[in-house]
């Protein structure tokens, strides 16, 4: 009897540990079978989702970056501009002042490259819910947070944009706008790809009193007579 209950209990634990290891293969494979379908079909959308994360992240970092510099260079639209009236004070023409266009220049992408730097050594990361993936905004908090890395590809590409706007009678808004180009490679744990971010940072803006030609702003192909005016960086 002693040795017949033995038996049983033996084929008893046995057939426990069959039940065990057949569940754990089962998860096993409804476990790959999930990360197979997330890698196929949620890829995409997890993929442009983490370069949106990436590009805000950029923007926020490279604006703060710059204004900040601007902020203790004081920079004035006369440091940077010149402006040209004739002598019914209408504007002729906005040039580019050479010192202080270079001036500009070169503290913005000194700050620039610095922030990039830090980028690189710091491989900034950011997470972006996997439920976000779904597209449903009851799911869009769910799961885990997958880890967004994202480092600088290269140098940054900068350049000075000033844009004209009416201000009232006789009266024009020169804003001038630092332009940022920044190429970025975004990698999450199954898939990386690149991105471009560009951002628009104003710098300096000045209220110039004046008659100013249709063709100065808000019209992009300028009077038939006079051909639409270029603002470009100074010759070096």
């Amino acid at each position: 009897m002693a040795i017949r209950m033995g038996r049983r209990r033996i084929r008893a634990s046995k057939s426990k540990k069959k039940i065990f290891f057949i569940a754990f293969i089962v998860f096993l494979a409804m476990l790959i079978q999930s990360l197979f379908f997330v890698e196929q079909k949620m890829k995409p959308t997890l993929l442009v989702i983490a370069k949106q994360k990436s590009e805000q992240i950029a923007k926020e970092a490279i604006a703060d970056a710059v204004t900040k510099k601007i902020a203790q260079i004081d920079m004035d639209t006369a440091q940077v501009l010149d402006i040209e009236k004739d002598k019914d004070n209408k504007i002729r023409a906005i040039n580019f002042n050479f010192q202080g266009y270079s001036k500009i220049m070169g503290e913005a992408n000194q700050r620039i490259k610095n922030r990039l730097k830090e980028f690189e050594n710091e491989k900034i990361e950011a997470g972006v819910p996997l439920g976000l993936a779904t597209g449903s905004s009851f799911f869009s908090d769910a799961g885990p947070k997958l880890p967004v890395t994202f480092i600088p590809v290269g140098s940054a590409k900068t350049w000075l944009d000033p844009k004209l706007s009416e201000a009232g009678i006789n009266m024009v808004m020169i804003t001038v706008y630092l332009q940022v180009e920044v190429r970025l490679q975004v990698i999450i744990p199954f898939a990386t790809d690149q991105t471009i971010v560009t951002t628009s940072i104003p710098i300096t803006n000045s209220l110039v009193v004046g008659e100013v030609p249709d063709y100065l702003y808000n019209n992009p192909i300028g009077k038939p007579e006079v051909p639409r005016m270029q603002v470009e960086p100074p010759a070096k």
